[in-house]
């Protein structure tokens, strides 16, 4: 469409007839996110106008919700990469926030790591250099109690400039960063407590890292101890790495219930439907934070 008839689709959005404006969001959301942009200007050139104002409040999140579950849905299919789920998590409060812009954000971390190359150092040794710039040159940590629950420490480009989140978040950003660095550390589903492990090319975890408590090293008796002690038996998924998409699942699931907690309904449905685009939902048998 060119932008006289986008501009003209707008202008219908003051007629007071309920069928004319049904038909008006219909062709405004079939046109897509790219109108938003005018959407926004006509609110703010709307003046008093509640009516124009209040449809496009309620057209706006759709359009963001729907570009976002085809987005997601593209993600899954095109193998899962951490960089661009995290931009897209991000993209769920901060809806205007470009590719370029949450690059810039990771790449001025990554910058302060080094590259590993094969045999320069031992695991340990390695994961104890990402700690230390992770953890105290660069400041990330685990929220505050009082904040844990809010929605803002799910959004990965938030945690960056805060360089304070969630469990899950911190993990993201941490995993993203090792494995750009050439480490392979990966995300394991643990119930209670999202964790981290460095799996060596012979697909043997060597050992387990802790994001909540400044990367803290571990071994599988470990882990064996915590699933005793909150009565769940062993299964493989609480010890091997998992799939990119259970932990954006589960960092939405975290994202759903802040949102809930909040009684914000409204976005708590739209984490929903964003959550059912990845598949299987976690089993809601186990407790996972």
């Amino acid at each position: 469409m060119t932008q006289k008839e986008i501009d003209a689709v707008i202008r219908l959005l003051d007629d007071p007839d309920e069928v004319v404006y049904k038909a008006v969001e219909k062709k405004i959301l079939s046109i897509g996110a790219s109108i938003i942009p005018a959407l926004e200007n006509a609110w703010m050139t709307s003046g008093s106008n509640k009516l124009v104002q209040s449809r496009i409040e309620n057209i706006v999140p759709k359009l963001e919700s729907d570009t976002l579950i085809n987005l997601f849905t593209q993600w899954q299919s095109n193998g899962g990469d951490l960089r661009e789920i995290s931009w897209l998590v991000s993209r769920i409060q901060f809806f205007g926030i470009t590719r370029p812009q949450f690059d810039d954000m990771i790449d001025t971390y990554r910058t302060k790591i080094p590259a590993f190359a094969p045999g320069n150092y031992s695991p340990l040794e390695q994961v104890k250099i990402i700690n230390y710039s992770f953890f105290r040159k660069m400041g990330f940590h685990t929220a505050q109690m009082k904040d844990f629950y809010n929605p803002i420490n799910c959004f990965p480009s938030n945690v960056m400039d805060a360089k304070e989140g969630n469990p899950v978040t911190l993990a993201l950003i941490y995993m993203i960063l090792a494995q750009e660095a050439g480490l392979p550390i990966y995300g394991v589903n643990l119930p209670k407590n999202f964790i981290l492990a460095y799996k060596n090319p012979n697909n043997d975890s060597l050992f387990y890292i802790n994001p909540t408590s400044n990367g803290a090293i571990f071994e599988k008796t470990e882990i064996d101890r915590f699933l005793k002690e909150i009565g769940l038996k062993p299964q493989a998924q609480f010890y091997e790495p998992c799939d990119n998409s259970i932990i954006i699942k589960r960092l939405l699931c975290r994202l759903e219930y802040s949102y809930r907690n909040k009684h914000d309904f409204k976005n708590s449905d739209k984490v929903l439907r964003l959550i059912n685009t990845l598949g299987t939902p976690l089993n809601k048998n186990i407790e996972w934070e």
